[in-house]
């Protein structure tokens, strides 16, 4: 656990909180630009580092709202020209 006072700073027209190299590095980021998903609730700040890729089909596909495939919307790609195995 990583526990640090920090200050909201005026940045132009707005106010910000620098995040430090050794917070990144506590978090696992060597990269100079993260992106956090921002949860604001009930009085407190949460920010979550969000991935750059999913490590799961249920974390790529948690956002989707459609519906599933059928057996209608498969497509039909011909006969094979190669070495593919179908």
């Amino acid at each position: 656990m990583f526990v640090k006072e920090t200050k909201l700073k005026k940045w132009g027209n707005s106010q910000g909180i620098r995040i430090g190299k050794e917070e990144l590095k506590e978090l696992g980021y060597d990269e100079e630009e993260v992106v956090f998903t921002m949860i604001v609730d009930k009085g407190k700040i949460i920010l979550t580092p969000k991935k750059k890729y999913p490590d799961t089909l249920e974390e790529l596909f948690a956002d989707y709202d459609g519906k599933p495939l059928d057996s209608e919307d498969k497509l039909d790609w011909g006969e094979s020209v190669g070495r593919e195995l179908l």
